[in-house]
């Protein structure tokens, strides 16, 4: 297994030492869950890490010393060392260093392959959609990203068994650790109907890539379409499918800023019907092409 390693970057901006192994286009399967990516960074002052777009995987950032912002959304929280951040999939994410004190952090992305943590998971989601109820403190699972990144990096012929048991140990921590925080059910001074649509533009947030229908919602909040969609439009002046659609060009925005995915790729994961159909809506909102917007 390859790790990408940076030591010593020349840009003033960029990490002091970074490496990770990333498995974005390729996750490889542990049990219990899919492993997209996991690494160590050590930042300069003032290092700013440019905000990206998570795909379909929740992250996590593990302060291991010193302090630093992460960026959830355009939302920023501090966390310092003993601090581990949840970013949930779908989120445009960003971290920035502090510039006394720069953070070391490791990071780790995964998705549950099991029905079960699936669920918590979505739970957590749903009770923790604030940036600032993402934070939890667990020296278990910082020493087990710790040692996931050992193994990976020695491994042995025990590695796959190892990990597959690591991985799920933090999995465990993690639920365990949300279901103990003493989150706020909804928003202060904020009534119901406010509520469920911060709810319903969380769920669209969080599951960009996964939706396929926004008729999802019915089973999801257990009202019918007709009632959330004209209960939206009241309360937030827009309509649902426009919300969806703008939140899908957001994203689609990003992974074309960063160069990594083809536009056919982007248009088959954020689920339009062909490359000509998101050329055509994309080109509606920004006045450019996807390939216009990519050349300039």
């Amino acid at each position: 297994m390859e790790a990408i390693q940076i030591m010593e970057n020349p840009h003033k901006n960029d990490r002091r030492y970074h490496f990770s192994w990333d498995y974005v286009s390729n996750p490889i399967e542990y049990g219990c869950l899919k492993l997209f990516q996991i690494g160590r960074s050590h930042c300069k002052e003032e290092t700013i890490i440019e905000t990206h777009a998570h795909r379909n995987w929740f992250e996590l950032t593990i302060a291991t010393d010193g302090a630093g912002f992460v960026s959830t959304n355009g939302r920023e929280i501090r966390i310092e060392r003993g601090d581990i951040y949840l970013s949930f999939p779908g989120e445009f994410h960003g971290i920035r260093s502090d510039a006394v004190n720069p953070l070391k952090y490791d990071f780790y992305a995964f998705y549950p392959n099991e029905p079960e943590m699936v669920d918590a998971l979505e739970n957590i989601m749903r009770c923790c959609h604030d940036a600032d109820q993402r934070t939890i403190r667990d020296e278990r699972i910082s020493f087990l990203v710790s040692n996931a990144l050992a193994e990976i990096h020695l491994p042995t012929e025990f590695s796959q068994r190892l990990l597959e048991v690591i991985f799920m140990q933090i999995m465990f921590y993690i639920i365990q650790d949300f279901r103990e925080l003493p989150y706020r059910s909804a928003q202060k001074g904020v009534g119901e109907h406010e509520e469920i649509c911060y709810q319903i533009m969380n769920y669209i947030d969080t599951h960009i890539y996964s939706m396929k229908s926004l008729h999802e919602l019915s089973d999801i909040f257990c009202y019918n379409y007709s009632y959330l969609s004209d209960l939206f439009r009241r309360v937030t002046k827009d309509s649902l499918k426009g919300y969806y659609q703008a939140r899908r060009l957001e994203v689609a925005k990003k992974l074309i800023q960063e160069g990594e995915l083809k536009l056919s790729q982007i248009a088959e994961m954020l689920h339009y019907s062909s490359i000509y159909t998101f050329s055509r809506s994309f080109k509606e909102k920004y006045g450019a092409a996807p390939s216009q917007f990519r050349q300039g």
